[in-house]
């Protein structure tokens, strides 16, 4: 398998401000871009009427996800475009991320280089994130994003998808388990990441059978929306979190618990790859079949739209599905020829593998004593 390496810049911003990054894109060299709806999630502070019903309450606005590939070397250079274009540096602006990825195309596939930003003002990009993505069911998106909001932890976007692979297994038990799921997306510093994941498996009762699935990706690089309660910006040390978690479970208790690396019924996973595969519309569902008989365990689809600047898409549709596997190191290989035999580069699906390391992930996995 030949990998070229990339960059993958995910900007996630409100639709009113859409059409400015989009011209700022065409105007730097990006060639193409992938859209996505998406559900920004923010606190907005009730006072009601003499005190009463005063508080915190979940507000979400229409966002939309774009997502594109340049090479590593300009991926700074393409950020500080749209930061200065979109004005991401204001807290409830959006956020614009990027993260390393080797990409498995047909030959000829090309990582486009971007004008060099000459802005008077280079913004100073975070190079200490991580990015945290966690499925659920439907419906349960917000109660995790307003978990994450508790803790502190900026802006978390909603997304939909449909999920595969412990649903038809469990099938077969006759336990039902609905395909249509929801996917939260938290961007947290480094320092961060470990303490919010175990408080997002127990948010999200990951360790219950068929609840979800969550990973993290370290080393993603940028700028975040800082924004926890509308109005108000991000500021909450790494102390004030923790100590909101154990106000929220009532002891210390929990950190022991979900810290550790085996307990009630789940346990992490380390050594994996998140495989993205990205094709058109209606054969997402096949390229699933081929990988889990591979040795992949499952997976998560949702669809996006696909634009070219200069309108020569070729057999790529204008609908596209992007599928999700988190699968271990040793079975890549497998998988990708696996793809590849059933035409994943081929112009019926006209498909691409972007890869990318994944830190830790959890989902239930049953007791170490089954």
């Amino acid at each position: 398998m030949e990998k070229i390496q990339a960059a993958q810049i995910t900007c996630t911003i409100y639709n009113s401000v859409v059409d400015r990054a989009l011209i700022v894109l065409e105007e730097i060299g990006v060639k193409a871009y992938h859209t996505q709806p998406s559900r920004a999630t923010v606190l907005r502070r009730r006072e009601g009427l003499w005190g009463i019903g005063a508080g915190l309450v979940l507000e979400e606005e229409p966002a939309t996800r774009l997502t594109f590939h340049v090479s590593v070397e300009s991926a700074e250079d393409a950020l500080q475009a749209l930061i200065s274009s979109c004005v991401l540096q204001v807290p409830g602006r959006g956020s614009a991320v990027y993260d390393e990825v080797e990409i498995a195309a047909e030959s000829g596939w090309e990582v486009p280089q971007i004008t060099p930003f000459s802005g008077a003002n280079r913004i100073p990009l975070r190079d200490d994130l991580s990015s945290i993505v966690c499925t659920v069911q439907q419906d349960h998106g917000n109660h995790l994003a307003r978990s994450s909001l508790d803790l502190g932890v900026p802006m978390p976007q909603v997304t939909t998808g449909e999920g595969t692979g412990l649903r038809d297994k469990l099938s077969l038990i006759r336990v039902t388990v609905p395909a249509a799921k929801e996917i939260v997306h938290v961007t947290v510093s480094d320092q961060e990441s470990e303490e919010i994941f175990a408080a997002l498996v127990t948010a999200g009762n990951i360790n219950e059978i068929g609840a979800g699935f969550i990973y993290d990706t370290p080393g993603t690089r940028g700028i975040i929306n800082n924004m926890v309660v509308h109005g108000q910006q991000h500021s909450a040390s790494m102390e004030q979190l923790i100590a909101a978690v154990d106000e929220m479970k009532g002891s210390a208790d929990w950190r022991r618990r979900v810290l550790s690396e085996e307990t009630q019924g789940y346990r992490y996973l380390n050594d994996l790859v998140c495989m993205i595969l990205v094709c058109n519309e209606g054969h997402a569902s096949d390229l699933v079949i081929a990988a889990m008989a591979a040795g992949a365990g499952g997976a998560t689809i949702s669809k996006k739209s696909y634009v070219s600047f200069d309108g020569q898409v070729g057999a790529i549709s204008p609908a596209r599905e992007t599928t999700e596997l988190i699968v271990g190191q040793g079975a890549v290989e497998n998988i990708h020829d696996a793809l590849r035999d059933v035409g994943l580069y081929g112009d019926e699906i006209s498909g691409f593998i972007a890869l990318k390391k994944v830190g830790v992930a959890c989902t239930h996995l049953g007791s170490s004593r089954d």
